[in-house]
């Protein structure tokens, strides 16, 4: 089941970490380490996993194995997950 969980509205700092505005219950649970997502972007569906995960403000923070830098998740910048 495919669930729109949020919204990747920026980078946060340079390590890799993305600010997902999220409209989801269960944050905890959806976030979890380990799990995986599915990023829409425009052109394709990219399947990623979950290396952390912690809460800045109001944003849900979410950095992804293999993504370890700012250059490598930009294009993620306005896509759903």
């Amino acid at each position: 089941m495919k669930v729109k969980i949020g919204k990747i509205v920026n980078t946060q700092g340079i390590k890799g970490e993305l600010r997902i505005q999220s409209n989801s219950d269960f944050k905890n649970e959806r976030f979890k380490e380990g799990n995986y997502l599915l990023i829409k972007t425009r052109n394709e569906d990219i399947e990623v996993k979950i290396e952390t995960y912690r809460v800045h403000k109001s944003f849900d923070l979410v950095k992804f194995f293999g993504y370890n830098n700012i250059n490598e998740v930009e294009k993620f910048k306005g896509s759903f997950v």
